[in-house]
Protein backbone atom coordinates (compact mmCIF):
# COMPACT_ATOMS: atom_id res chain seq x y z
CA UNK A 1 0.00 0.00 0.00
CA UNK A 2 2.96 2.28 0.71
CA UNK A 3 4.44 1.53 -2.70
CA UNK A 4 0.74 2.92 -4.30
CA UNK A 5 0.73 5.82 -2.01
CA UNK A 6 4.49 6.63 -3.33
CA UNK A 7 3.05 6.22 -6.69
CA UNK A 8 0.10 7.98 -7.10
CA UNK A 9 1.19 10.45 -9.03
CA UNK A 10 2.71 7.84 -11.47
CA UNK A 11 -0.05 7.32 -14.30
CA UNK A 12 1.46 4.79 -16.08
CA UNK A 13 0.83 2.33 -13.24
CA UNK A 14 -2.51 1.02 -11.47
CA UNK A 15 -2.45 -1.69 -8.57
CA UNK A 16 -4.79 -4.31 -8.47
CA UNK A 17 -5.08 -5.82 -4.92
CA UNK A 18 -7.32 -8.92 -5.38
CA UNK A 19 -8.31 -11.72 -2.45
CA UNK A 20 -9.80 -11.95 0.49
CA UNK A 21 -7.62 -12.47 4.37
CA UNK A 22 -7.09 -10.35 7.12
CA UNK A 23 -5.97 -6.83 5.68
CA UNK A 24 -9.26 -6.40 3.40
CA UNK A 25 -10.28 -3.71 5.11
CA UNK A 26 -7.03 -1.80 5.73
CA UNK A 27 -6.71 -2.25 2.41
CA UNK A 28 -10.36 -0.60 1.41
CA UNK A 29 -9.61 1.86 3.80
CA UNK A 30 -6.64 3.07 2.86
CA UNK A 31 -7.57 3.16 -0.52
CA UNK A 32 -10.52 5.58 0.47
CA UNK A 33 -8.84 7.64 3.14
CA UNK A 34 -5.61 8.34 0.53
CA UNK A 35 -7.51 9.02 -2.32
CA UNK A 36 -5.55 6.71 -4.36
CA UNK A 37 -6.48 6.61 -7.98
CA UNK A 38 -3.80 4.07 -8.53
CA UNK A 39 -4.88 1.26 -6.56
CA UNK A 40 -8.52 -1.29 -6.74
CA UNK A 41 -9.20 -3.70 -4.62
CA UNK A 42 -11.19 -6.07 -5.96
CA UNK A 43 -13.06 -9.33 -3.65
CA UNK A 44 -11.87 -12.87 -4.44
CA UNK A 45 -12.39 -14.42 -7.58
CA UNK A 46 -12.07 -18.28 -9.36
CA UNK A 47 -8.57 -19.79 -10.42
CA UNK A 48 -10.29 -19.69 -13.76
CA UNK A 49 -10.40 -16.07 -13.65
CA UNK A 50 -7.36 -15.38 -11.47
CA UNK A 51 -5.30 -16.82 -14.28
CA UNK A 52 -7.11 -15.05 -17.08
CA UNK A 53 -6.37 -12.03 -14.60
CA UNK A 54 -2.56 -12.73 -15.08
CA UNK A 55 -2.45 -12.27 -18.92
CA UNK A 56 -2.91 -8.61 -18.30
CA UNK A 57 -0.61 -8.10 -15.29
CA UNK A 58 2.61 -6.70 -16.39
CA UNK A 59 4.12 -7.27 -12.98
CA UNK A 60 3.55 -9.55 -10.32
CA UNK A 61 3.68 -7.59 -6.76
CA UNK A 62 3.67 -9.55 -3.19
CA UNK A 63 4.15 -8.27 0.07
CA UNK A 64 4.86 -10.56 3.28
CA UNK A 65 4.60 -9.11 6.74
CA UNK A 66 7.62 -8.16 8.14
CA UNK A 67 6.97 -10.05 11.86
CA UNK A 68 6.62 -13.48 10.14
CA UNK A 69 9.27 -15.64 11.46
CA UNK A 70 8.58 -18.43 8.98
CA UNK A 71 9.88 -18.91 5.42
CA UNK A 72 6.72 -18.34 3.27
CA UNK A 73 6.26 -18.70 -0.66
CA UNK A 74 3.06 -17.22 -1.87
CA UNK A 75 0.78 -19.36 -4.45
CA UNK A 76 0.32 -16.67 -6.36
CA UNK A 77 3.92 -16.58 -7.10
CA UNK A 78 3.90 -19.81 -9.65
CA UNK A 79 1.26 -17.89 -11.90
CA UNK A 80 3.49 -15.14 -12.32
CA UNK A 81 6.64 -17.35 -13.15
CA UNK A 82 4.22 -19.40 -15.33
CA UNK A 83 3.12 -16.57 -17.49
CA UNK A 84 6.52 -14.99 -17.34
CA UNK A 85 5.48 -12.07 -14.97
CA UNK A 86 8.40 -10.00 -13.51
CA UNK A 87 8.18 -10.61 -9.32
CA UNK A 88 8.24 -7.70 -7.23
CA UNK A 89 8.16 -8.30 -3.61
CA UNK A 90 8.67 -7.35 0.15
CA UNK A 91 9.65 -10.26 2.32
CA UNK A 92 10.35 -10.76 5.68
CA UNK A 93 13.98 -11.14 7.09
CA UNK A 94 15.81 -13.77 7.01
CA UNK A 95 13.44 -15.06 3.98
CA UNK A 96 14.82 -17.15 1.53
CA UNK A 97 12.32 -16.47 -1.21
CA UNK A 98 14.27 -13.06 -1.80
CA UNK A 99 17.65 -14.62 -2.43
CA UNK A 100 15.79 -16.88 -4.95
CA UNK A 101 13.99 -14.05 -6.62
CA UNK A 102 17.38 -11.95 -7.08
CA UNK A 103 19.74 -15.33 -7.84
CA UNK A 104 17.56 -16.05 -10.57
CA UNK A 105 17.43 -12.39 -11.58
CA UNK A 106 13.49 -12.87 -11.97
CA UNK A 107 12.75 -9.34 -10.56
CA UNK A 108 13.01 -7.45 -7.65
CA UNK A 109 12.76 -8.41 -4.16
CA UNK A 110 13.34 -6.83 -0.75
CA UNK A 111 12.85 -7.08 3.19
CA UNK A 112 9.67 -5.36 3.84
CA UNK A 113 10.19 -1.51 5.18
CA UNK A 114 13.29 -0.94 1.96
CA UNK A 115 10.51 1.14 0.42
CA UNK A 116 13.40 3.34 -1.71
CA UNK A 117 14.51 0.43 -3.24
CA UNK A 118 10.92 -1.48 -4.22
CA UNK A 119 10.02 2.19 -4.96
CA UNK A 120 13.22 2.60 -7.58
CA UNK A 121 12.69 -0.78 -9.05
CA UNK A 122 8.89 -0.32 -9.23
CA UNK A 123 9.54 2.89 -11.26
CA UNK A 124 11.92 0.70 -13.80
CA UNK A 125 9.33 -1.70 -14.37
CA UNK A 126 7.12 0.17 -15.36
CA UNK A 127 8.94 2.50 -17.32
CA UNK A 128 11.63 -0.77 -19.04
CA UNK A 129 9.28 -3.11 -21.02
CA UNK A 130 13.19 -4.95 -22.09
CA UNK A 131 13.91 -4.69 -18.49
CA UNK A 132 9.90 -6.76 -17.90
CA UNK A 133 10.55 -9.15 -20.61
CA UNK A 134 14.20 -10.25 -19.34
CA UNK A 135 12.65 -10.83 -15.57
CA UNK A 136 9.58 -12.50 -16.63
CA UNK A 137 11.49 -15.09 -18.61
CA UNK A 138 14.03 -15.79 -16.13
CA UNK A 139 10.66 -16.02 -13.63
CA UNK A 140 9.29 -18.74 -16.21
CA UNK A 141 12.74 -20.58 -16.31
CA UNK A 142 13.33 -20.47 -12.44
CA UNK A 143 9.96 -22.21 -12.10
CA UNK A 144 10.86 -24.75 -14.89
CA UNK A 145 13.79 -25.39 -13.28
CA UNK A 146 13.33 -25.47 -9.43
CA UNK A 147 9.45 -25.61 -9.26
CA UNK A 148 8.03 -27.81 -11.92
CA UNK A 149 6.84 -30.98 -11.29
CA UNK A 150 9.64 -32.48 -13.78
CA UNK A 151 12.18 -30.62 -11.57
CA UNK A 152 11.20 -32.17 -8.16
CA UNK A 153 10.77 -35.97 -9.82
CA UNK A 154 14.47 -35.91 -10.59
CA UNK A 155 15.54 -34.42 -7.40
CA UNK A 156 13.81 -37.09 -6.01
CA UNK A 157 15.24 -39.78 -8.14
CA UNK A 158 18.86 -38.11 -7.87
CA UNK A 159 18.44 -38.08 -3.93
CA UNK A 160 17.09 -41.89 -4.35
CA UNK A 161 20.14 -42.91 -6.38
CA UNK A 162 22.92 -41.40 -4.37
CA UNK A 163 21.49 -42.95 -1.37
CA UNK A 164 20.18 -46.31 -2.41
CA UNK A 165 22.43 -48.12 0.50
CA UNK A 166 20.04 -46.25 2.76
CA UNK A 167 17.10 -47.62 1.14
CA UNK A 168 18.32 -51.84 1.21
Amino acid sequence: MRLALSMKGDSTSHFLFVGQGDEVELVQNFIQEKALNNATYLPPISQEDFKKLLHEVDVGLFSLSRDHKAHNFPGKLLGYMVNKIPILGSVNPGNDLLDIILQHDAGFAFENGQDEQLLQSARLLASNLETRKRLGENARRLLVEHFSVESAAKKIVDHLSNHRQLLI
